[in-house]
């Protein structure tokens, strides 16, 4: 959809109306992801239609602490407060992020949990045995997302230099990472300072899909997400190393802390808590077994089922079909 200008990473569209406008006459229900700026005006004109809106609530969105980004913070969270307003039913992931950022009391009336579709990465086995030949006899330990400030990779590098076998561990990064991620490139060139002056053994996979995404999670030993802020409101990334067989460590965020809690699959600490994250990569290597066999593994492919997912979508949306025949 063309755009007038971009502000941050929101793009302004005043055009969009005319196209939100024929969308909506022809359809029966609108639905909204959210968080965004832009889709506002779609769910005031869906109102004015009488057409049914679903948001999709993902995250709320922290920008940094510069007086900028709080202003454009502000302004695109009062754009989703207002969606979520206009909303019949609002999706969220679980009710520990969204009761946290406050937001329960004033919906909960239309809120409904529904797990994100995650699926177990299909393995490239010809890329498999090229991170096995690599790999040796190093413990690797995997973050996969991109490289930004909020992720909390330098916390994860931190708490690596604690080990006792350091010398033995390599952090194995799966995800885009300098230009590839807008306003993060002085984040990642600290990165990877911080790697060099701690000497600890490092390889920037870049963004990996498909059967390299598996490939990827068969090889490492356990996943990592250090996430520091709310920004992080589910961590899909750990379900799908849980599906691969593969312990993770969670940052105890609202939320995030959620994937350990059902499956037991890993461990939970505190966001920064770099002697924790430490102690707990140890307690994974030393007890692999305790974080992940047969019965974990069957217990987190029940959990997160995508035909679950699938099916609580159609009684969603067949629930309002049926309450708009109603009316």
């Amino acid at each position: 959809m063309p755009y007038l200008f971009k502000i941050s990473k929101g793009f302004i569209s005043p055009q969009s109306w005319i196209e939100f406008i024929n969308y909506a006459r022809t359809t029966d229900i609108v639905i909204l992801n959210i968080p965004n700026f832009e889709a506002l005006p779609l769910a005031i004109i869906a109102k004015i239609s009488q057409k049914p809106i679903i948001s999709i609530f993902h995250c709320r969105v922290d920008l940094g602490e510069s007086f900028s980004n709080r202003v454009i913070a502000a302004i695109l969270n009062f754009s989703v407060y207002l969606q979520l307003w206009l909303s019949n039913t609002i999706v969220i992931y679980t009710r520990d992020y969204f009761k946290h950022l406050n937001l329960e009391k004033r919906f909960t009336q239309k809120t409904k949990i529904i797990l994100p579709v995650v699926t177990r990465p299909r393995v490239n086995q010809q890329k498999l045995d090229g991170f096995l030949s690599q790999k040796q006899d190093y413990i690797w330990i995997g973050f996969s997302g991109r490289v930004s400030k909020e992720k909390g990779i330098h916390h994860l590098i931190n708490a690596i230099d604690k080990l006792a076998g350091k010398n033995k561990a390599k952090l194995i990064i799966a995800g885009p990472y300098g230009p590839d991620v807008v306003g993060e490139s002085q984040y990642y060139a600290y990165i990877k300072s911080l790697l060099e002056k701690k000497k600890i053994n490092y390889q920037f996979l870049g963004k990996l899909s498909g059967g390299n995404l598996g490939a990827f999670y068969q090889a490492i030993d356990l996943l990592v997400l250090p996430s520091d802020n709310q920004t992080e409101a589910f961590g899909m990334v750990q379900v799908e190393a849980m599906l691969s067989g593969k312990p993770v460590i969670a940052s105890n965020l609202p939320g995030v802390r959620i994937p350990v809690k059902l499956t037991g699959m890993g461990l939970i600490v505190e966001p920064g808590d770099q002697n924790g994250l430490s102690q707990a990569i140890t307690k994974i290597i030393t007890q692999p077994e305790k974080y992940s066999n047969s019965q974990l593994k069957n217990k987190a492919s029940k959990i997160f089922s995508d035909q679950i997912t699938y099916d609580s979508y159609d009684q969603l949306l067949a629930d309002i079909a049926e309450e708009s025949q109603k009316k």
